[in-house]
């Protein structure tokens, strides 16, 4: 049995169990030990089975126990850990994924304690700091970076360490908390723990794991806290079932609810998660729209605005004009000022330009991934050798709060590449623009009094993203960022989610993103907490609408309306639903109110037009749609209403005037088609089929064409055509296509 084979046999395990089929999960857990012939699990699995058909026994006998759910949660406990049991000894064997080969390597050394790590880490902080002391030069340098080099080795050693540990025990989680309490250990290790620890929950469940990491949560170091919060997002979301069934891991998280700080990192946390799910559409849209049309642009500019000038003191907008005509004209503008409001809101606009400079070794190794950006390091010390060129990119990239930590080391490392020339004009322009950069920070920071925790949140999760959507052994982890949108479903998530003020900050943001489902699933438990509020009525409504379902958007809509009358927004939206549900009068009466408050508003006039259309009011249609035209002439809408409308009431002449001024225009392939209705009612046959003809050339094939024609035959039939000529029209077009 190959690593795929194990992992859909697990799957299909987990399944058993979450359905409460334990009979088949145990048979297949005896399967899966039977392959390999592990008798420690055979024989656990036939206590199991022994306990279990006691337990079934006792309840069909009807003896209450009142440890009864206690112990049937114990079950499905053990049945969990024995199938994981079963399914890594084979995975030990055939598997060649990182996790499993660092635990064989792990298997062959003498291991090392999590005690003997923060004494190795102590002494060598204790050491870096008696070399700073030393005298600048040479030997000071070598000294440094020889021992910045055995520290990174022992990072990168705790960190794979960690990643592969077996389930925790007492001594191994209050070695843990020492090692996280000891202030002797630098942060940055502790830092790169917390991912470690979060890495090996993701790849096997361990409740004591994560009661510790939730521990974690309320760590004095905000840094610190912050990664532990993230991390039990996605742990939760996977692990949602099995967890309920381990209530001291969510007693702890309920606990840590009634803290306003958690509360607040939580939030902002799932907030970044959010946002990540929007990462590969803005990345698309950069890559596929703004960036070529930069690309297109600069021969333009190129030739049409001069470089010095542009360069100048005073600006490019005063001595050049012509660059923003530029902009405007080819739609950039609007496409830039989109790429700036998606950075002002803390979206990921540079994970594309960055993607593309994750090929270093420094990027081979896992835990390199998850590292805080510091000069110091070996792979970048190089760098920052030069004391100028230092400060000004020291203070430029490690104040930065544009681009997170994995990003930072992709810009040295490609900095590096440079030629000297370059990469010192480079450090001297960051170094002029850093300051003002900080002011902007400092001053962001004053009017968000958070931000600063919130850029440490969400520079966390975009590092999260670049390992699990550019790490080269990406594929043999699941994906994170790939989990369902569920937060304010998750049970265990309720005591944070659902203070309503976090619950409208969430749904607000599913909302802004379009994803419609969960918008509404959030303002639905919303509504049920916020029963007066007509605004959340309103986006229900929205969502609905969105969602093609016209009856509950309507529903919704009127709800709203019984809560604040008079909303134009909501009387707008009820017209249309009614409309849309084929209720004109409904929606005219509705329109009609919109009148009231809006006489000027041309889309009204139309839309009563249309009520009185449908209605088969026609005289009164054109009333409205002449108006319209009247207000504004050039209003093409206003003339397809009126061709259509004085098509259908049989005003040949005025239906013909109108098409021949939209043909004029930028005819579509129904205004083709209607025109050639018109020409045939007014028998003129050779005219309707050389108009049909243009229509099918605007519908883009002959099956189109002809479903447009089928949908028009009553019309064309009330209006006296005889429909038998449609099929010789159309053999005639087909005959003349041909040719």
């Amino acid at each position: 049995m190959n690593s795929s084979e194990i992992r859909k046999k697990l799957a299909i395990i987990y399944s058993y169990i979450e359905q409460k089929q334990l009979k088949d999960a145990l048979e297949g857990v005896k399967e899966l030990s039977s392959i390999q012939q592990n008798w420690a699990v055979t024989e656990k699995i036939n206590e199991l089975t022994t306990n279990y058909r006691f337990m079934l026994h006792y309840l069909i006998e009807g003896k209450k126990d009142p440890e009864q759910q206690r112990i049937y949660n114990k079950l499905i406990r053990d049945i969990y850990i024995v199938a994981e049991d079963a399914a890594e000894q084979l995975f030990l064997q055939e598997s060649t994924s990182l996790f499993f080969d660092k635990i064989r390597l792990m298997g062959v050394r003498t291991p090392i304690t999590m005690e003997e790590y923060r004494s190795i880490i102590t002494k060598q902080a204790d050491t870096i700091s008696f070399i700073d002391l030393l005298e600048d030069g040479p030997e000071k340098e070598s000294r440094i970076r020889q021992t910045t080099i055995t520290h990174e080795n022992t990072q990168q050693d705790l960190f794979y360490t960690i990643f592969v540990s077996p389930r925790a025990n007492d001594d191994f989680i209050a070695s843990c908390r020492h090692f996280m309490e000891d202030e002797s250990v630098p942060q940055q290790d502790k830092m790169l723990f917390i991912s470690a620890l979060t890495m090996n929950i993701l790849q096997r469940f361990d409740a004591r794991k994560i009661e510790f990491l939730l521990d974690l949560c309320n760590h004095p170091e905000a840094e610190l806290a912050i990664r532990a919060v993230t991390g039990i997002i996605p742990i939760f979301q996977i692990y949602s079932p099995r967890l309920e069934l381990y209530s001291g891991c969510s007693d702890r998280l309920k606990l840590l609810s009634d803290d306003k700080t958690f509360g607040r990192r939580f939030i902002a946390a799932i907030i970044g998660f959010i946002q990540a799910h929007e990462t590969e559409k803005i990345t698309k849209k950069l890559t596929e729209e703004i960036i070529p049309e930069m690309m297109k642009l600069s021969p333009m500019i190129g030739k049409k605005i001069k470089l010095d000038e542009w360069m100048g003191e005073t600006g490019f907008d005063e001595k050049n004009p012509e660059w923003q005509k530029i902009l405007d004209e080819t739609g950039l503008t609007d496409k830039l000022q989109e790429f700036t409001e998606l950075q002002l809101e803390g979206a990921d606009v540079f994970h594309s330009t960055f993607s593309n400079l994750k090929s270093y070794p420094f990027f081979q190794q896992m835990s390199n991934w998850f590292l805080p950006f510091t000069p110091q390091h070996s792979s970048v010390q190089q760098l920052f050798s030069n004391r100028s060129e230092r400060d000004s990119l020291v203070e430029a990239l490690s104040g930065s709060s544009l681009i997170c930590n994995s990003d930072k080391y992709s810009f040295c490392l490609s900095i590096m590449m440079m030629p000297e020339n370059y990469r010192k004009m480079m450090a001297s322009q960051l170094g002029a623009e850093s300051a003002e950069l900080k002011n902007m920070q400092a001053e962001e920071e004053a009017l968000k009094p958070f931000q600063k925790e919130e850029t440490i949140s969400k520079q966390y999760i975009q590092d999260l993203y670049r390992f699990f959507k550019l790490f080269p052994r990406r594929a043999e982890f699941r994906d994170i960022f790939e989990l369902p949108l569920n937060y304010h479903r998750l049970p265990a998530f309720q005591p944070v989610v659902m203070q309503p003020n976090h619950l409208e900050k969430i749904a607000l943001y599913y909302f802004e993103k379009n994803n419609f489902t969960e918008a509404l699933s959030a303002y639905t438990l919303l509504a049920e907490t916020r029963n007066g509020k007509s605004e959340i009525w309103q986006k229900i409504g929205y969502c609905r609408q969105m969602m093609a379902d016209m009856k509950g958007a309507l529903e919704a809509y009127l709800h709203a309306d019984l809560i604040e009358e008079n909303n134009t927004w909501v009387l707008q939206r009820i017209a249309y639903c009614y409309r849309v549900l084929k209720e004109p009068i409904t929606a005219l009466e509705y329109y009609r109110r919109l009148e009231q408050f809006r006489p000027d508003d041309l889309n009204i006039q139309l839309n009563i037009g249309h009520c009185y259309l449908e209605l088969k009011e026609y005289e009164k249609a054109l009333n409205y749609y002449f108006k319209v035209e009247m207000l504004n002439s050039n209003n093409t809408r206003a003339w397809r209403s009126i061709a259509w409308c004085a098509f259908l009431s049989r005003k040949l002449d005025v239906a013909e005037r109108y098409y021949a001024r939209i043909l004029e225009t930028k005819p579509n392939a129904h205004d083709y088609l209607n025109a050639g209705h018109v020409a045939l009612c007014l028998e003129q046959t050779k005219r309707s089929v050389e108009l049909y003809k243009l229509s099918l050339g605007k519908a883009g094939n002959f099956e189109t064409f002809e479903t447009m024609l089928a949908e028009d035959e009553d019309e064309l039939q009330e209006a006296g055509v005889d429909i038998s000529i449609l099929p010789v029209i159309l053999d005639k077009i087909r005959y003349d296509k041909e040719e």
